[in-house]
Protein backbone atom coordinates (compact mmCIF):
# COMPACT_ATOMS: atom_id res chain seq x y z
CA UNK A 1 0.00 0.00 0.00
CA UNK A 2 1.54 3.55 -1.14
CA UNK A 3 -1.46 5.28 0.41
CA UNK A 4 -4.90 6.51 -0.50
CA UNK A 5 -7.47 8.92 -1.76
CA UNK A 6 -10.20 9.80 0.72
CA UNK A 7 -13.57 12.19 -0.25
CA UNK A 8 -13.64 15.10 2.04
CA UNK A 9 -17.13 16.17 3.21
CA UNK A 10 -18.32 19.29 0.62
CA UNK A 11 -21.76 20.73 -0.69
CA UNK A 12 -21.00 21.79 -4.07
CA UNK A 13 -17.47 21.04 -4.95
CA UNK A 14 -15.96 17.64 -4.63
CA UNK A 15 -13.18 17.52 -2.53
CA UNK A 16 -10.55 15.21 -2.03
CA UNK A 17 -7.21 13.84 0.04
CA UNK A 18 -4.60 12.09 -1.12
CA UNK A 19 -2.91 10.83 2.32
CA UNK A 20 0.40 8.63 1.87
CA UNK A 21 1.33 5.05 3.17
CA UNK A 22 1.23 6.25 6.97
CA UNK A 23 -2.81 7.65 6.42
CA UNK A 24 -0.64 11.15 6.62
CA UNK A 25 -2.24 13.73 4.27
CA UNK A 26 0.21 14.98 1.55
CA UNK A 27 -2.27 16.89 -1.25
CA UNK A 28 -5.52 18.21 -1.66
CA UNK A 29 -7.16 17.79 -4.48
CA UNK A 30 -11.04 19.73 -5.99
CA UNK A 31 -11.83 21.14 -9.49
CA UNK A 32 -11.15 24.91 -9.51
CA UNK A 33 -13.52 27.18 -7.76
CA UNK A 34 -15.60 30.76 -8.06
CA UNK A 35 -17.65 32.29 -5.59
CA UNK A 36 -15.53 32.02 -3.09
CA UNK A 37 -14.66 28.22 -3.71
CA UNK A 38 -18.53 27.65 -3.63
CA UNK A 39 -19.04 26.82 -7.42
CA UNK A 40 -17.08 24.92 -9.88
CA UNK A 41 -15.25 27.29 -12.28
CA UNK A 42 -15.82 25.59 -15.35
CA UNK A 43 -14.29 28.30 -17.51
CA UNK A 44 -11.21 27.52 -15.79
CA UNK A 45 -9.46 25.75 -19.04
CA UNK A 46 -11.29 28.29 -21.93
CA UNK A 47 -15.08 28.15 -22.75
CA UNK A 48 -16.68 24.63 -22.23
CA UNK A 49 -18.97 25.18 -25.00
CA UNK A 50 -16.47 26.12 -28.12
CA UNK A 51 -12.95 26.27 -28.10
CA UNK A 52 -10.17 24.76 -26.00
CA UNK A 53 -12.26 24.56 -22.80
CA UNK A 54 -14.31 21.86 -24.46
CA UNK A 55 -14.82 18.77 -23.00
CA UNK A 56 -12.25 19.68 -20.43
CA UNK A 57 -12.97 18.44 -16.90
CA UNK A 58 -9.63 19.40 -14.29
CA UNK A 59 -8.85 18.49 -10.66
CA UNK A 60 -5.79 20.63 -8.90
CA UNK A 61 -3.94 19.04 -6.85
CA UNK A 62 -2.58 21.66 -4.31
CA UNK A 63 0.01 20.64 -1.06
CA UNK A 64 -1.81 19.47 2.01
CA UNK A 65 -0.87 22.19 4.27
CA UNK A 66 -2.09 25.43 1.65
CA UNK A 67 -4.53 26.94 3.61
CA UNK A 68 -6.41 28.65 0.34
CA UNK A 69 -7.11 26.59 -2.36
CA UNK A 70 -10.09 28.29 -4.13
CA UNK A 71 -10.62 31.10 -5.95
CA UNK A 72 -7.87 30.61 -8.48
CA UNK A 73 -5.11 29.61 -6.22
CA UNK A 74 -1.96 28.35 -8.20
CA UNK A 75 -1.76 24.07 -8.26
CA UNK A 76 1.07 22.56 -7.70
CA UNK A 77 -0.17 19.66 -9.79
CA UNK A 78 -3.24 19.05 -12.21
CA UNK A 79 -5.34 15.91 -13.47
CA UNK A 80 -7.43 16.98 -16.26
CA UNK A 81 -9.36 15.30 -18.53
CA UNK A 82 -9.25 16.22 -22.07
CA UNK A 83 -11.47 15.39 -24.93
CA UNK A 84 -10.77 12.74 -27.26
CA UNK A 85 -11.12 12.77 -31.61
CA UNK A 86 -14.63 12.83 -32.86
CA UNK A 87 -13.48 8.98 -34.00
CA UNK A 88 -12.16 7.84 -30.45
CA UNK A 89 -15.52 9.86 -28.88
CA UNK A 90 -18.15 7.75 -31.54
CA UNK A 91 -16.34 3.92 -31.18
CA UNK A 92 -14.34 3.92 -27.95
CA UNK A 93 -15.78 4.32 -24.25
CA UNK A 94 -11.98 5.41 -23.27
CA UNK A 95 -10.97 8.23 -21.59
CA UNK A 96 -7.91 10.56 -21.60
CA UNK A 97 -6.02 12.16 -18.96
CA UNK A 98 -3.07 14.28 -18.23
CA UNK A 99 -1.52 14.44 -14.71
CA UNK A 100 1.22 17.29 -13.99
CA UNK A 101 3.12 16.05 -10.97
CA UNK A 102 4.19 18.89 -8.62
CA UNK A 103 8.05 19.39 -9.00
CA UNK A 104 9.08 17.70 -5.19
CA UNK A 105 6.86 14.23 -5.82
CA UNK A 106 8.25 11.34 -4.96
CA UNK A 107 7.83 8.49 -7.64
CA UNK A 108 4.77 6.95 -4.73
CA UNK A 109 3.45 10.26 -4.86
CA UNK A 110 3.32 10.49 -8.34
CA UNK A 111 1.65 6.85 -8.10
CA UNK A 112 -1.13 8.58 -6.23
CA UNK A 113 -1.40 11.22 -8.56
CA UNK A 114 -2.03 8.59 -11.65
CA UNK A 115 -4.27 6.47 -9.36
CA UNK A 116 -6.64 9.60 -8.85
CA UNK A 117 -7.18 10.20 -12.00
CA UNK A 118 -8.47 5.69 -11.88
CA UNK A 119 -10.45 7.16 -8.98
CA UNK A 120 -12.03 10.49 -10.76
CA UNK A 121 -12.72 8.58 -13.71
CA UNK A 122 -14.37 5.85 -11.98
CA UNK A 123 -16.62 7.80 -10.11
CA UNK A 124 -17.40 10.74 -12.34
CA UNK A 125 -17.04 9.65 -15.99
CA UNK A 126 -17.99 6.21 -16.05
CA UNK A 127 -21.67 5.09 -16.33
CA UNK A 128 -22.83 2.90 -14.12
CA UNK A 129 -24.58 0.95 -16.73
CA UNK A 130 -26.92 -1.73 -16.75
CA UNK A 131 -25.84 -4.60 -13.84
CA UNK A 132 -28.26 -7.22 -15.02
CA UNK A 133 -26.53 -10.67 -15.62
Amino acid sequence: KIGNIEEKCYCCVPRFEINDADGKAIYKMHQPTCCGGMCVNCCAEGNPCFGRGCCKAPFHVFPADMKDTDNGAEPSGKILKVKKSMAAEIFTDADVFECDFPKDATTEQKGLIMASAIFLNAIFFEGQGDEAS
